[in-house]
């Protein structure tokens, strides 16, 4: 088993083109892993987030459209991953293990298949190794006979950010993809009505951008609400603000709420994915609530401060990158060790 250990061949594997939270963690373990291992990424052609890697971190682009019923891209990949021959692939949400898991039935390599939500994706159902991101998320997989389900939460890689001052009025910030299921829309109905001045900053991109910004509009919410686009200071704007807000339909971490616990003041959160088992119900508030619980953070503010740093220096240690990797890797060892025993018998 401890030769597992030294040299390790990895892929990792994201079939994705944008950049999120799901995204952040396929870079942030990559990088981690490639300091000790040797470490390919796969990417589609039209991935984004080829600058994120570190220069340890090999990468692989597949060249092939790369729709999920190609038969192009799964020749391209069934070609690829014989010829890096890995001694585990590590795929990341529905998409990317669903093709590692149609080619590998002929490749036979190890494969484990990271869960990042606890929506419908039923390849989980069928793989012999499942992690996810929350025991909600857990939950969700109805494993196959003699499957193995781990939970293993987001980290976060931390930034040293110095003293910053506070913007002079009340600052909200909510981050993610402009998407339905970040509840958004909600968000800005549910502060218009607020009593007081403030400000809300909505950072990402995404295909919402034009419903939020005419239900800006329709609020009359032009200069307190902004949407602010793609940023990569997220740590530097959630120390600024007095409060981040996560608005979910749902969840899988959600990395935004492990962030918080570094860099935030004061975070709510709808009681989606991972929240629960993680923020007291003093920070967790419905979607249809959220306008109230913002008023009573604002009217009690030193409270919330107070509590929520309690919970932050309680639980932020047990979200660094290096625990997290070490999580993985110990989970690696579990399934390749299992392919060491299955030749020795």
């Amino acid at each position: 088993m401890a030769s597992c250990a030294l040299n390790m061949k990895i892929v990792q594997f994201m079939a994705s083109e944008g950049f999120g939270g799901a995204e952040k963690v396929f870079v942030e373990l990559s990088n981690a892993l490639a300091r000790d291992h040797e470490v390919t990424a796969l990417l589609l052609r039209n991935a984004t987030i080829e600058k994120r890697f570190s220069p340890d971190v090999r990468q692989v682009r597949l060249n092939s459209h790369p729709t999920s019923n190609n038969p192009f891209l799964h020749l391209e990949l069934y070609a690829r991953l014989k010829e890096l021959s890995p001694d585990i692939i590590h795929t990341h949400a529905a998409k990317g293990t669903t093709l590692v898991a149609r080619v590998n039935r002929l490749l036979g390599f190890k494969h484990l298949g990271t869960k990042h939500n606890d929506r419908k994706g039923r390849i989980f159902n069928t793989l012999r190794w499942v992690s996810t991101v929350s025991e909600k998320a857990g939950r969700s997989v109805i494993p196959a006979r003699g499957a193995h389900i781990c939970v293993i939460h987001n980290g976060v890689v931390p930034e040293v950010i110095g003293i910053v001052d506070k913007e002079e009025v009340f600052t909200m910030v909510a981050v993610g993809r402009l998407d339905r299921i970040k509840g958004f829309d909600i968000l800005i109905d549910q502060v218009g009505s607020l009593p007081f001045d403030f400000r809300l900053q909505i950072v990402g991109e995404g295909p919402e951008k034009d419903n939020l910004e005419k239900k800006i509009r329709k609020h009359g919410l032009k200069g307190k609400v902004s949407l602010a686009g793609f940023r990569d200071d997220i740590p530097l704007l959630m120390k600024k603000a007095h409060l981040v807000v996560v608005a979910s339909h749902q969840e899988g971490g959600p990395k935004v709420m492990i962030e918080s616990l570094f860099y935030a003041d004061v975070l709510i959160a709808t009681p989606v994915g991972a929240v629960p088992e993680i923020l007291p119900e003093m920070f967790q508030s419905s979607q249809d609530q959220l306008g109230r619980k913002i008023m009573e953070v604002y009217s009690h503010y030193d409270e919330y401060l107070k509590e929520f740093q309690k919970v932050a220096d309680e639980k932020r240690q047990d979200f660094t990158i290096p625990l997290i990797v070490g999580k993985y890797f110990d989970l690696y060892r579990e399934i390749v060790g299992e392919k060491e025993q299955d030749l020795n018998t």
